[in-house]
């Protein structure tokens, strides 16, 4: 077994001691499922990560990297923890071709810094996941996060043009580069998509960008019954209009927000501001057409804090006691029936579910009573993942098509099992 000390005397050789701790009081805000890693360090630049993890696989280190920490209750708690890489201080914009619409970040930058940056440049990194004060570009990438505004413009996989990662050995490798076009044979940057920290630590990425929208509104459109919210996005899937996000929000989530009803569809039209108010005129009407109880429109400062809090429902940082939250993921038709299973799930298990549904995507976010037994949620449809504190949670949906090959995969990049051992997949 890795000893604290003796691993933090190595590795201040390489980074500045400072920076390097081993204490359990500094160690324990670092914490990864209750287990508490022997060492931390915030290495300063792509050298530093590298000589970082050379050292980590010379003392046999397990090794979890971390970003703003609003991720690390996916997956299962790490089979072993010594090691938890900052990436803090590889929070720099690297490079930025405003003319080309691209940029170069470290992974450790906050992707609320990122939007405070591109803002001047009326620039953009369509994302908005929970936290973002927080939540940074490595983290984002490695746990495959996504936003409201997925419908509109896809996630981080669809504007990753270019990635660097630092592989276990303590190998750079990078994929891609600064143009958007410029991929031949396997695109290995996809790999790294969604990985979860076990293949490599991503160091910087780069992204194509797009201009700020000239204009954006919003319509809050509520129902008395969820059948008729749902009936409204089925005839708004086959219109001509062009939301960039169409959240459904059941009472629970209307109620953390600050409002009344029963559920609701909030609709985001982005774009020029003639296009923008044909959006608004026509899901008004189609709201109408579908008995909502009522509309509202949001502008300005009022619609940017509601998709803020929007997107904070499906934060897994700070639960509720007692509370997991899952995702679910199925075709945009079965949608309607996912959440009427997951109410019912929540009732008998004596609570209340709380939900918002990218639904045009398939995607449902539910906070949900822990019930007796945890395995049941199992039995919910399209888990893909669950997050929370309770022992025996089923951390991820079933075993997925291609186990083998990541199983092979994992072997190639990661043959001593250091890399977030046990976070995944059970032996990836």
């Amino acid at each position: 077994m890795t000893k604290p000390d003796t691993l933090a005397r190595a590795l201040a050789t390489v980074v500045a001691p400072e920076y390097v701790q081993a204490d359990p009081v500094a160690c324990a805000p670092y914490q990864i499922h209750g287990i508490v890693p022997g060492c931390t360090i915030a290495p300063a630049s792509l050298e530093e990560l590298a000589a970082v993890l050379r050292l980590a696989q010379e003392h046999g280190a397990a090794v979890a990297p971390w970003g703003g920490g609003t991720q690390q209750l996916l997956g299962h708690p790490p089979a072993r923890l010594d090691l938890v890489v900052r990436t803090e201080r590889l929070s720099q914009v690297l490079e930025h071709e405003p003319a080309d619409l691209t940029i170069s970040v470290g992974a450790g930058l906050p992707i609320g810094a990122l939007r405070d940056y591109l803002a001047p440049h009326r620039q953009m990194l369509p994302l908005d996941p929970p936290l973002p004060a927080r939540a940074t570009i490595g983290g984002l990438l490695a746990t495959a996060a996504d936003g409201p505004r997925r419908l509109g413009y896809g996630t981080l996989r669809e504007l990753l043009i270019g990635i660097t990662v630092v592989e276990a050995g303590g190998r750079i490798s990078r994929g891609g580069g600064m143009v958007v076009k410029n991929v031949s044979g396997f695109d290995m940057m996809k790999l790294y998509h969604g990985s979860f920290g076990t293949l490599a630590i991503i160091a910087a990425a780069n992204f194509k960008l797009l201009p700020l929208p000239r204009a954006a509104t919003t319509l809050l459109c509520r129902f008395g019954q969820p059948g008729a919210a749902f009936a409204m996005l089925d005839a708004l899937h086959q219109t001509q209009l062009t939301p960039t996000a169409a959240e459904y929000l059941n009472q629970a989530a209307l109620m953390e927000l600050g409002f009344e009803g029963s559920c609701a569809l909030a609709l985001r039209a982005e774009g020029l501001p003639a296009a923008v108010e044909r959006h608004m005129t026509d899901m008004a009407a189609l709201a109408e057409r579908h008995s909502a109880s009522g509309t509202e429109r949001l502008n300005h400062e009022q619609e940017a804090e509601l998709w803020l809090r929007i997107a904070d429902l499906s934060q897994a940082t700070e639960l509720p006691a007692n509370t997991v939250l899952v995702k679910l993921v199925g075709q945009p038709a079965t949608i309607e029936t996912t959440v009427a299973q997951v109410e019912a799930f929540a009732q008998t298990h004596g609570g209340q579910a709380l939900m918002s549904a990218r639904a045009l995507n398939g995607i449902v976010y539910a906070r949900l009573p822990v019930p007796t037994q945890p395995q049941a949620l199992a039995a919910l449809p399209g888990l893909q993942w669950a997050a929370g504190t309770a022992p025996d949670l089923p951390y991820w949906g079933t075993e997925p098509a291609g186990f083998t090959l990541m199983q092979r995969i994992k072997a190639e990049f990661d043959p001593a099992g250091q890399l977030n051992p046990g976070r995944f997949i059970p032996g990836i």
